[in-house]
């Protein structure tokens, strides 16, 4: 009698059972196909395109004003800095939009700028140069001592600058939305007004590589 039972309740679960196998076996496949598409597409693509990472450098450096006020740590500036974008793409034209620099030191953002929207052909090198002017506060002793250290060891003062923006990808006469490349230049510039000196001269800049990602 049980072995009854159970052989009808096999009969009668099996078409469930094959219903529900054949559904996820079909899904499975689909799944396999599209991946292996994309897949496929990307690698016909990337093949096909070839693209590179692009490269920043910064090639120049200045600050005529940085100095501290006591006390309130209210830190003015008034420096600029040339970047060199390059786009290494032999396929790819850019078109950046939204781009902005941005100053930090000891940590601190001290200024914010916006630059214009510039297209880059394909292979080609576009100069930015931002300009930083105004007054920040720095928050805490530690950012103060670090400026006093610099300026007692020679008035070369540690500014990271960054850049961000959106970039869109021409590819022939096709424009598709592309990454949002952050560059980060960590720099050492010295302030050019410095009378602690004399009249020795200034260390003159050093190009730098920018670090680049998305």
């Amino acid at each position: 009698m049980g072995k009854a039972a159970s052989g009808v309740s096999s009969l009668l679960c099996c078409p469930c059972r094959c219903l529900f196998c054949g559904v996820l076996s079909c899904l499975f496949s689909v799944l396999t196909c599209i991946f292996f598409s994309a897949g496929l597409v990307a690698l016909v693509l990337y093949l096909l395109f070839r693209p590179h990472i692009i490269r920043a450098t910064a090639v120049s450096g200045d600050i005529s004003t940085f100095a501290l006020t006591p006390r309130t740590w209210i830190l003015s500036y008034n420096l600029s800095v040339g970047l060199q974008l390059q786009n290494p793409n032999k396929r790819i034209a850019l078109r950046y939009h939204d781009v902005a620099a941005h100053a930090f030191y000891e940590g601190q953002r001290i200024a914010d700028v916006s630059l214009p929207d510039f297209f880059q052909d394909t292979g080609e090198t576009t100069t930015l140069e931002p300009v930083f002017s105004g007054e920040a506060p720095l928050v805490g002793g530690v950012a103060a001592a670090g400026f006093r250290r610099e300026a007692a060891e020679g008035s070369t003062f540690s500014v990271d600058v960054k850049v961000t923006a959106h970039v869109k990808l021409k590819l022939w006469v096709i424009t598709v939305p592309g990454p949002k490349p952050k560059i980060d230049c960590p720099l050492r510039i010295h302030r050019c007004n410095n009378s602690d000196h004399g009249t020795a001269p200034a260390p003159e800049f050093q190009p730098k590589e920018c670090r680049v990602w998305f």
